[in-house]
């Protein structure tokens, strides 16, 4: 027997029945393997016994019974490159919309770059954006704005609000039958859900603000105590505005300390004044109350480890006011704050879970979504940090789970948890369609548990799992390049559609694959981003971010008809037949008079490694050179000076020569500009240092670079809230503004910036999805619907001709 055949594996066990069929038709096993839909490794190791996994057992099953399906909700086809063939004429033909706007949901929404294009299929007669979700509430607010030029109604359609909250697909519909009556003014769907199983929501509504109006009370009888003044009055006040200790209480949900009476934060199912609280007090279940204890025990300890964090000035001051604030946190006065908030938070998840783990409420929820309001799209892209540390094991175990919350102690930051967010909302909505988008490699192959496995495959089985396999999709994934598309940027992410399988349906593996089949268009350089804008505000001096953000500035051009693209960013404002006359936010940081000299002397298209010269062969002599000297002995290097002082020369001492050849190496080139720029101001540059002068190729050596106007502009970051260095302006001795980055990702001039801090608008513009992108998308996706729509009205006998 080689190591390559499989042993017998135990009669009776899944395992066993296949080696059984195989034998029993004589298959080869690479045969049989490829039949089956595994590799022939795989197959080799099942054989061999080796564990095998839920996906491969519902294959061997399929295969064993001789279904041709697999009951798995997600069925991925293989990610393919960008194959579209380029096309000059119009990019997409008119589509003849539906009877009602197609609804839309935009999870991890930002300010709305993804669901913006499908907004814009037919003026909103295509699609409708009926709810979108951020946690942050700067993009939300720029989303409501745009929304509002739109035409969407009094009512905001975004919603500040944190997906980590929800614990169970029952939970998100009631959240989303009752924003959706709200913002379309349903009153009788309103009616019918506040009505369902004997008023069960209102009485819900009761209990919950109950128990807030409980916490509200014991804290403000906890801040008129001694014990409380006592320790507040010796806190360090400023220890307060640390981002942890912010994140700290946001995180809990408590409200920040203070003299003045107790306001809790925004919370998921907050209610207005005129709910009446109930008045039969509520019993926490002895197990959130356990949970409470180790999440509020985690989140201090999370803190007490940011006061550990070393270094000078800054850094050195805030670790000692996060020190200042956990030994608050320890103080007699705060004890009982945290023992009111374990009650609190214990009593919410006993209130919350009981009505919506009830499944008689849920199924009611179910049949009134599908009757009133069903939703046709999911869009959203989640953040991907620390995938890999959650595992199947922890996808397994989350079906299982009473809540979901945050804190998570195998999966680590509450971040990693939100692409399963995405999954369980898609579990609830159940739409036509959905699309995930993501970084480009978050379809690499990533490591838990020490075992190797492709994310999308993670992904695949969370939804399997979390739907209990009562819908299935196809889906297909490719990686978009916006540069091929008519954006001006060479910016690559990461898609995945999702088309349902339904009795009618016979297509659609293909449809799925037609989600994402976008026409090529021309190139669109930078110089098209940028044209007809004037120079931006700047902010710095007696100019702040929130006067440069709101302030408007004319722009002319660029004609409409020089490239799709400039058609695109040219549109009329939606609720007008006009293209708009001017911008906002078209802002920019006010650079330091030394690092503006120094962007001057960079050619276009360099970054601060393209300086470096650490090849060069010059440099290599002239530091042979200087250690000749240093290597002389010291009478003999001081006969060498007096000779040189005798012609008039002069020889630098040994100290002086050693200093030299220290600054003698691959980044002369940048030392010599940035000595050039010093010498024009008078005084040293302040990136004339050894941290700085040491960044080359893979050590941030692009943090400094200026832009190609010639080209499509690199990927767009949300690092910009930080900095722009690595965005300067293709002519102009500055960094580029929050609207020529909007202009690079392709946000139309008539989308407004105001009342945008320039931080915030960098961040959600770095992070948002090219709209003109999204529109190509939403287009192909309504092609598909229409699709969809005349396969189910013709008969059985004609879809199958």
């Amino acid at each position: 027997m080689t190591n390559h055949d499989p042993k017998p594996p135990a009669i009776g066990s899944l395992m066993g029945r296949v080696a059984a069929a195989i034998a029993s038709r004589g298959l080869p096993v690479g045969v049989a393997a490829k039949i089956i839909g595994v590799g022939l490794q795989t197959l080799q190791n099942h054989l061999a016994g080796e564990h095998v996994r839920s996906d491969s057992a519902q294959k061997y099953e399929n295969w064993l019974t001789g279904r041709t399906r697999s009951r798995n909700i997600f069925v991925v086809s293989k990610s393919r490159p960008d194959e579209d063939v380029y096309q000059e004429d119009e990019p997409f033909a008119p589509l003849t919309p539906p009877a009602n706007p197609w609804l839309v949901v935009d999870i991890f929404s930002g300010c709305g770059g993804l669901s913006l294009g499908f907004d814009l299929q037919g003026g909103r007669r295509q699609f409708r954006t009926i709810l979108a979700i951020d946690n942050q509430a700067a993009p939300i607010e720029v989303l409501n704005r745009n929304a509002q030029l739109m035409g969407a109604g009094d009512h905001p359609i975004g919603r500040q609000v944190d997906l980590t909250e929800f614990m169970n697909e029952a939970e998100f519909l009631a959240f989303f039958i009752q924003h959706t009556a709200v913002v379309t003014d349903d009153k009788s769907l309103l009616t019918s859900l506040t009505s369902l199983n004997n008023r069960a929501l209102p009485t819900f509504f009761a209990a919950v603000a109950a128990v807030d109006h409980s916490l509200i009370k014991e804290l403000d009888e906890i801040r008129d105590g001694l014990a409380w003044r006592n320790a507040y009055e010796h806190l360090d006040r400023q220890s307060l505005n640390q981002t942890s200790v912010a994140s700290f209480h946001d995180k809990l949900r408590l409200p920040r300390p203070s003299l003045r009476t107790a306001v809790l934060p925004r919370l998921l199912w907050e209610q207005n004044s005129d709910i009446a609280p109930a008045h039969s007090p509520i019993k926490p279940d002895p197990l959130f109350v356990a949970h409470a204890k180790r999440e509020w025990d985690q989140e201090v300890a999370n803190l007490s480890a940011k006061r550990q964090a070393s270094g000078r000035g800054q850094l050195s001051a805030s670790a000692r006011r996060v020190g200042a604030f956990v030994a608050f946190l320890a103080s007699k006065g705060m004890v009982p704050v945290r023992d009111a908030w374990i009650r609190w938070r214990a009593r919410r998840l006993t209130v919350r879970t009981k009505l919506f783990s009830d499944e008689r409420f849920a199924m009611s929820l179910r049949r009134l979504y599908a009757t009133h309001c069903q939703v046709t799209v999911l869009v959203g892209g989640p953040p991907c940090q620390g995938f890999s540390r959650i595992g199947r094991g922890k996808i397994r175990s989350l079906r299982d789970a009473r809540v979901q919350v945050h804190g998570d102690a195998e999966a680590g930051d509450a971040r990693n948890l939100l692409f399963l967010q995405y999954v369980m909302v898609l579990g609830a909505l159940r739409p036509s369609v959905f699309l995930f988008e993501n970084v480009q490699h978050f379809q690499s192959t990533v490591k838990a548990d020490g075992v190797e496995f492709q994310a999308t495959e993670v992904l695949a089985e969370a939804i399997a799992n979390m739907s209990n396999g009562e819908v299935t999709y196809e889906v297909s994934s490719k990686v978009l390049d916006a540069s091929r598309h008519g954006i001006p940027q060479t910016r690559q992410r990461y898609f995945m559609a999702g088309v349902i399988q339904t009795e009618g349906v016979d297509a659609a593996a293909r449809y799925a694959e037609s989600c994402l089949s976008l026409r090529r268009l021309p190139e669109a350089t930078l110089a098209l981003a940028l044209a007809g804008l004037p120079e931006p505000e700047m902010v710095g001096g007696v100019m702040t971010g929130g006067e440069a953000m709101n302030t408007s500035a004319p722009v002319t051009g660029p004609s409409s008809d020089v490239h799709p693209y400039t058609g695109w960013i040219r549109q009329s404002i939606p609720t007008t037949s006009m293209a708009p006359d001017c911008v906002d936010g078209h802002a920019a940081r006010s650079a330091r008079t030394d690092d503006a000299t120094f962007f001057s002397l960079m050619g276009p298209g360099k970054r601060w490694m393209d300086y470096r010269a650490d090849e060069a062969q010059t440099i290599d002599e002239l530091g042979a050179v200087l250690d000749g000297f240093l290597a002389l002995p010291a009478a003999a290097l001081n006969a060498a000076a007096r000779a040189a002082r005798k012609v008039g020369q002069k020889i630098p001492e040994r100290d002086a020569i050693a200093e030299l050849r220290g600054r003698l190496n691959g980044s002369l080139p940048l030392r010599l500009l940035l000595e050039q720029a010093s010498s024009k101001l008078g005084a040293p540059h302040h990136l004339l240092t050894e941290g700085y002068l040491a960044k080359k190729d893979g050590h941030h050596g692009d943090w400094v670079a200026r832009m190609d106007a010639s080209r499509p502009s690199k990927t767009i970051v949300s690092h910009m809230g930080k900095d722009t260095y690595a965005y300067i302006h293709p002519a102009a001795p500055r960094t580029i503004s929050v609207r020529e980055a909007a202009r690079i990702q392709s946000f139309p001039d008539w989308f407004t910036l105001q009342e945008t801090a320039l931080t915030d608008g960098f961040k959600m513009i770095g992070n948002a999805v090219p709209p003109m992108l999204s529109y190509g998308i939403a287009n192909r996706v309504a092609r598909v619907l229409s699709a969809i729509e005349l396969g189910r009205r013709q008969p059985a006998a004609v879809r199958r001709g």
